[in-house]
């Protein structure tokens, strides 16, 4: 019915590890060994999405050596690394 319908659509218009900022940017973050994790702000919603996903298939991989909180801390900077350097990536169909 249109109950459902309605929820789907918002449910898709919400995404995972994204808010909006005060000032109209959007911003990433993600739960990473117990604390939430800011991974930055970002012009579009669809960049902060796409940085949350780098950054989290990133942390995914380092779970199991972040043993210390350095070793934590180094996993979340270079996760955040790579979100940025995804999301800022030249578009192979633009010149």
């Amino acid at each position: 019915g249109g109950k459902n319908d309605k929820a789907a659509a918002l449910a898709a218009a919400i995404l995972r590890g994204v808010t909006m900022r005060p000032s109209g940017k959007w911003q990433a973050q993600l739960y990473f060994a117990g604390k939430s994790r800011y991974i930055g702000v970002f012009d579009t919603r669809e960049k902060a999405a796409l940085a949350y996903e780098i950054a989290r298939e990133k942390l995914k991989h380092a779970k199991n050596s972040a043993s210390s909180p350095k070793a934590t801390e180094d996993a979340v900077n270079a996760a955040r690394k790579a979100a940025f350097d995804g999301v800022n990536e030249k578009d192979p169909r633009r010149k």
